[in-house]
């Protein structure tokens, strides 16, 4: 008797008419992506569409960083930066200071000077191009130091 249940019902389905519907509707459609596509191909420009790169670390705009100077302290005492960036040396204590480069081992010329007094209020500002390890300090207290490290 199931047998007989799933065969009527095949045969319903079978003589049942199946709706019109819109078969050109579907022809109109696959034609306008086929001209979208062709005249985007003899439209479009010459030059091939190339997406843009993100940029890397290395091709970052260079940045201007403060190094604060107050009550005999630097701060941040050790900074890390890239070649490129700027290093404010910022005067926020209450006498003039001078600025300047220790000598290193292995470095007989420091490498910056402020060449002068830093007033009270003022700042040194100095651009560091070359990669390495460079210390700092107070001219009159060397022990008011810190380290500029550049990758």
């Amino acid at each position: 008797m199931s047998n007989d249940l799933f065969a009527t019902l095949i045969s319903n389905r079978q003589s049942q008419p199946r709706p019109s519907g819109r078969p050109h509707l579907w022809a109109l459609i696959v034609a306008v992506l086929a001209l979208l596509i062709v005249s985007v191909q003899f439209l479009g420009g010459t030059e091939p569409i190339i997406p843009t790169e993100t940029p890397t670390e290395t091709e970052r705009p260079a940045r201007v960083y403060t190094v604060s100077y107050r009550f005999g302290v630097f701060s941040p005492t050790n900074l890390r930066i890239r070649a490129g960036d700027t290093v404010r040396f910022k005067n926020e204590g209450n006498l003039p200071i001078r600025i300047v480069a220790a000598t290193l081992p292995g470095r007989t010329v420091p490498e910056f000077d402020s060449v002068g007094p830093v007033a009270p209020g003022s700042y040194f500002s100095y651009t560091f191009a070359n990669i390495g390890v460079f210390a700092y300090a107070n001219a009159d207290e060397p022990d008011e130091s810190g380290t500029i490290m550049v990758r």
